[in-house]
């Protein structure tokens, strides 16, 4: 008997311990920026919409050199399809992994648009071919910029990413041939009206002008609270990703600056309420508390910002607000991607439409509440499963051994 008692209290010290390690290895497997691979609704309208695009954008491309004399459209031909085309390799390989099914050949609108177009030369093939390409761009630039701001899966993220740096670049490279239409800047719709250049008017936009004040006022904050994380973050890694946001907050204020002066628009000199409540959240906090403060902090700021700067770029007619838009979109996205780096950013920070949740205490749970179908809480519900499994037979086990113990008695 007395071996016996002894066997039990051996079983339930191993079991204790089994639970233990297998609740610190589930620990341990949790994200730590709590994201999943799961596709989204949106993910997936922006693979097929980026696959529609690269039908015709890709064959249309390819034949520009071929029907034009204007060395810029042949250039800008042939950038296109090499980008293109390589993003539509990257697009195929990810929807094959992610088992997303896309369209194999161009729609019936797309194939009578190739087939336009090459029908067209010269100076009536460059005129068509830059609007077309233009405005199609421009209406996935502002997609690519929204699916790279809030997805949850990695993939998509770094495909949208790859997309965004293309278009930015292809984009200002038709601009400059001088063969863009107005129209290209307007809303986008299958295929751009290239019958009549119109005469783009200097007056600023609203649009323009609340952008570069958006701008602005967000370096007005951004930049001071970088600079102080470069001095007080706790990980290495965050102190350099906040010194290089430091930096480069000097130039994009620099750019909307220049901008602002030659369109006349005046710019803030405080940041907002909301965005100095942000930079007091960074400063009252240290350590690794600090570090997340400023990288969760400052990835929701940027992608609350960053879609409109993108519609902006998208629609502008205005060269100087153009010239400080890129700048503003380029800096963001890079900044975004530096601070996901840092592996602190939390799934909430990719949602671009409240920073302020980020300082907040988390609310009440309310009868009517739906919960999250998350991942991360699946596996947090299954971790306090293996908590009360743990119990409840560590429990048992004890009682066993006490009734051992009396029975001998």
């Amino acid at each position: 008997m007395r071996h016996h008692s002894g066997t039990l209290g051996q079983q339930a010290a191993l079991f204790v311990t089994l639970s233990v390690v297998f609740l610190g290895a589930f620990l341990g497997w949790i994200p730590a920026n709590a994201q999943s691979d799961e596709l989204q609704p949106s993910d997936r309208s922006f693979l097929v919409s980026l696959r529609q695009a690269n039908s015709w954008i890709v064959p249309v491309s390819k034949e520009a050199p071929a029907r034009t004399t204007n060395a810029g459209i042949d250039n800008a031909g042939r950038e296109i399809f090499e980008g293109h085309s390589r993003l539509d390799v990257d697009l195929l390989k990810l929807a094959g992994d992610l088992g997303v099914v896309l369209p194999n050949d161009a729609s019936s609108e797309h194939q009578s648009l190739i087939n336009e177009m090459a029908e067209r030369t010269g100076e009536n093939h460059d005129r068509a071919y830059a609007t077309i390409v233009r405005q199609t761009q421009g209406s996935l630039l502002v997609m690519a910029t929204q699916t790279r701001t809030t997805t949850q899966n990695t993939s998509i993220r770094f495909l949208a990413h790859q997309a965004l740096q293309m278009m930015i670049r292809t984009m200002t490279v038709l601009e400059n041939t001088g063969f863009v239409d107005p129209s290209a800047f307007e809303a986008v719709t299958a295929k751009a009206q290239v019958n009549a250049v119109r005469v783009v008017g200097q007056n600023v936009e609203p649009a323009d002008r609340d952008v570069l004040v958006q701008l602005a006022q967000h370096s007005l904050w951004q930049k001071p609270a970088s600079r102080e994380s470069s001095d007080r973050a706790r990980d290495a890694k965050v102190r350099k990703v906040a010194g290089q946001l430091a930096a480069e907050h000097t130039q994009l204020s620099q750019a909307v600056a220049t901008a602002a002066r030659q369109l006349g628009v005046d710019l803030p000199q405080e940041p907002t309420t909301e965005q100095r409540s942000w930079a007091n959240a960074i400063s009252s906090s240290s350590g690794d508390e600090l570090d997340r403060m400023f990288t969760n902090l400052s990835r929701a700021a940027d992608g609350s910002l960053v879609t409109q700067v993108a519609q902006v770029r998208a629609t502008t007619r205005n060269v100087a607000a153009r010239t400080a838009v890129q700048t503003g979109l380029s800096l963001l996205l890079k900044h975004m991607q530096l601070l996901e780096g840092t592996g602190l950013v939390k799934s909430n920070s990719l949602q671009m439409t409240d920073a302020s949740a980020i300082t907040r205490p988390a609310p009440d749970p309310s009868p009517a509440a739906q919960p999250e179908r998350s991942p991360v809480n699946v596996a947090f519900l299954s971790g306090v499963a293996v908590l009360v499994v743990a119990a409840a037979g560590t429990l048992w086990l004890v009682r066993a051994i006490g009734h051992h113990g009396e029975h001998r008695r």
